[in-house]
């Protein structure tokens, strides 16, 4: 009868450990996503954080790099045209006016900006990129954590069966033993 206990016991053991197995690689991957949400935290990876990226999120960061910066240069550009074509609007429809209340010195000023109004746009942009990426790792984040309770509860119900089969195994070797008076 000792034997189906020590079978199961052994099948226990086998669970406990691919269950605590994984629960590592959870919480690897927990740690890899909080530097990679740290990284995109400002919407672009600078060389130093590439290098000091695990290797696990090498691609996710080369990812996020290669679309973040031109679609936040379209967007800058975009943004900007249309900024510009809104000044030229308002100043077109106050005669001139619009340009001289800006800069009375310097009417022609609303234009000379350009450089620091495209900066201003490409720095919102890599702003927002950042932003929507650290909600998407803190999905993955709050996933992972709830895998990580689902396997934490198993592993405590096979530690405790693994426990009462244990008991059971050692009272069954202690009753099948013989007794000598």
């Amino acid at each position: 009868m000792y034997a189906i206990f020590t079978a199961r016991k052994l099948q226990l053991t086998q669970r406990i450990n691919q269950l605590q197995y994984r629960l590592m690689q959870l919480s690897q991957r927990l740690q890899d996503l909080s530097v990679y949400s740290g990284n995109v935290a400002d919407g672009i990876i600078t060389p130093s954080e590439f290098l000091s990226s695990p290797a696990s999120i090498f691609g996710v960061n080369m990812n996020f790099f290669n679309n973040s910066v031109p679609k936040s240069l379209f967007e800058a550009s975009r943004a900007t045209q249309m900024y510009n074509a809104n000044i030229m609007n308002l100043n077109a429809a106050s005669g001139g006016h619009y340009a001289s209340a800006v800069d009375p010195s310097n009417p022609n000023s609303i234009y000379s900006n350009q450089f620091f109004i495209f900066n201003a746009f490409f720095k919102q942009a890599l702003d927002a990129a950042g932003k929507a990426e650290a909600a998407k790792v803190k999905r993955l984040e709050t996933d992972i954590t709830n895998q990580k309770l689902m396997i934490e509860t198993q592993l405590k119900a096979a530690e405790a069966e693994l426990k009462q089969v244990e008991e059971q195994e050692t009272k069954n070797i202690e009753r099948t033993a013989p007794k000598y008076a």
